[in-house]
């Protein structure tokens, strides 16, 4: 079989990273310290060629993370090509970005950095170790780079998935963005068609009618596509607007840059001169005293301006309780939209959408199977779509029902009653803190049965749909306690990674069934 083009290869990536991180067992800082700047590069029936940007990642990802990679990719593609890993420098980000993220590395990686564990083992016997893993896995690292593979030029190349940027005739550099991020390819259906109402105002009236626009709702039902999509058709509408999209943890990451390195300046002119401003993830800066104080002065500096103000969250502001209250007052000011889970003729449509876009053949069995069967966000259906075509370009195996059992059982929806999983979550919680069932559903206000009781309320909310009141039900509490318990976990994630780790391990155990 031949090497695929990079078109294909980049959607590959894609949904072995959206695996991968769910696989991950660290935070999302240390996931994205590793693997966030990786590229996969070549496929074949034999290697999988990636690249990341210097010795060390190259090194660890390798020695550490070889098993994750090539488990993740097989899911994907069907089969197990050995790993190669190489360097390309272009990837790496500016030193100071760099230093500040790889000190961000959460408890118990220290392993990594054999010279900072007071318990490891000797640098040889981890270098043994890492390479006989390696030998073990068939995956390879070349220190020199020195092979016929050539790596790609990804400055010439456009990132699939990914903003852009561009420069504008007076030179100053502006986000563009991908095809796929358009109004014109956003599906709509009834969970959706208000926010892409609201989101189309915006983007045909820059800070005129609605401002700020917050759209919340679970990840996975396109609030980032609804975001780029009003920055291309502002772009198109008026080429010289200043777009900027950030992440909220992004946007913290940079004013602490700027903290240490004194360009504090330089930082708030960059933000303060935007036209229109997207923070997807605002949650993000919750619970961060310095960087909401930062973003509070620039909303209100851009607000004042007349300039476009869009914000993402996963949750409406009255439920982000560790975000300030005169910023959640100031978003609560604007409109506020949500995306909720699409509905089965939603399914549907975007099924079909994305099996042309793949110019797949695919038979109405099994476009009604998968619509009934994945219902968690449009994300999932994309990456069935996207397993399911390179399935069919590896094998050649035409798609139908027994393909579809075959490939990805792992995505069919799992019919457990609310109830049951519940209990489950439950279980699986007093397990882990050491505790009875009896104990986190009963009246007991010990440490450890009150933090078993509120990180259960918390996976319930996270991975059911039931609401603050039903789940109060469950509990035998009203749903302002609920909320108030919600809120304590999420204040002590964002402050505390090892509880974060142990959450994250919960929830990754009740999501395996």
């Amino acid at each position: 079989m031949d090497s695929i083009n990079e078109y294909q290869l980049s959607g590959i990536w894609q949904t072995v990273d959206e695996i991968m991180r769910e696989a991950y067992t660290g935070t999302r800082q240390s996931y994205d310290l590793w693997f966030g700047r990786m590229k996969l590069t070549y496929l074949d029936a034999d290697r999988a060629v990636l690249v990341c940007e210097n010795k060390m990642k190259q090194s660890i990802v390798s020695g550490r993370y070889a098993d994750l990679i090539a488990e993740s990719l097989e899911k994907v593609i069907g089969y197990s090509p050995s790993i190669v890993i190489k360097i390309d420098p272009s990837l790496a980000p500016p030193i100071s970005e760099q230093n500040d993220r790889e000190s961000e590395y959460e408890p118990g990686e220290d392993e990594d950095f054999p010279e900072k564990n007071r318990h490891s083992a000797s640098r040889p016997d981890i270098r043994k170790a890492s390479e006989e893993r390696r030998r073990q896995r068939d995956v390879y690292y070349d220190a020199t780079d020195e092979d016929d593979d050539p790596i790609p030029d990804f400055a010439e190349s456009s990132a699939l998935f990914d903003a852009e940027s561009d420069e504008n005739e007076s030179g100053e550099k502006r986000l563009t963005y991908n095809e796929d991020y358009t109004f014109e390819n956003f599906i709509v259906g009834s969970s959706n068609r208000f926010a892409q109402a609201a989101a189309l105002n915006v983007a045909d009236n820059v800070g005129m009618k609605i401002n700020p626009l917050f759209i919340w709702g679970p990840s996975g039902l396109g609030k980032t596509h609804l975001m780029y999509a009003i920055a291309n058709r502002a772009l198109s509408r008026d080429p010289k607007k200043k777009v900027i999209y950030v992440k909220g943890e992004e946007f913290m990451n940079q004013m602490i840059e700027a903290i240490r390195n004194g360009t504090n300046k330089e930082f708030r002119q960059k933000y303060r001169k935007a036209d229109i401003l997207l923070i997807d993830d605002i949650q993000f800066i919750a619970g961060k005293e310095s960087t909401q104080t930062e973003f509070f002065h620039t909303f209100d500096a851009l607000y004042e301006d007349k300039k476009q103000i869009i914000i993402t969250s996963d949750r409406p502001p009255k439920e982000l309780t560790a975000l300030e209250d005169r910023i959640r007052s100031r978003f609560e000011a604007g409109l506020l939209v949500d995306i909720q889970p699409p509905d089965y003729e939603l399914r549907v449509a975007i099924l079909r959408n994305k099996i042309n876009h793949n110019s797949l053949e695919v038979p109405q069995d099994v476009i009604d199977f998968l619509a009934q069967n994945l219902q968690e966000n449009i994300r999932q259906l994309e990456g069935v779509v996207k397993k399911l075509a390179m399935k069919n370009l590896f094998s050649g195996d035409p798609i139908n029902m027994e393909m579809v059992l075959r490939t990805v059982p792992e995505y069919i929806h799992n019919t457990e009653p609310v109830s049951d999983t519940v209990r489950r979550i439950i279980k699986i919680t007093a397990d882990r803190y050491g505790v009875k069932v009896e104990d986190v559903l009963g009246k007991e206000r010990k440490k450890n049965i009150q933090t078993a009781r509120n990180v259960s309320m918390f996976v319930v909310r996270s991975v059911t749909n039931a609401s603050l009141p039903q789940i109060g039900a469950y509990f035998d509490r009203d749903h302002s306690t609920i909320h108030s318990n919600i809120s304590k976990v999420e204040s002590e994630m964002a402050s505390d990674p090892i509880f974060e780790a142990t959450v994250a391990e919960i929830l990754k155990e009740v999501k395996r069934g």
